[in-house]
């Protein structure tokens, strides 16, 4: 049976996900509020979802996976597939 290690750098990882989703949601949070404004309206609204879906998510489920290893198996990650 494989061994499964979810925190093999610690907890720098889990950490470090968090902050990165924490940043990603204030900072669509914030585009949003500019876009109420009304002044390129549909710009900051494009960059609010890219700041949750990039930053706030994927970003943070790809840190989170760097920590996360098998004993006795390769884990690879297809960067540009990715």
């Amino acid at each position: 049976m494989l061994e499964i290690h979810h925190f093999s750098y610690g907890w720098i990882t889990p950490v470090l996900a968090y902050v990165m989703s924490v940043t990603g949601s204030l900072l669509g949070l914030r585009c949003t509020a500019r876009a109420r404004s009304g002044d390129g309206r549909s710009g900051w609204l494009v960059s609010a979802a890219i700041a949750i879906g990039g930053t706030g998510i994927w970003v943070m489920h790809f840190i989170a996976m760097l920590g996360f290893s098998i004993r006795g198996a390769v884990i690879r990650y297809d960067v540009p597939l990715t």
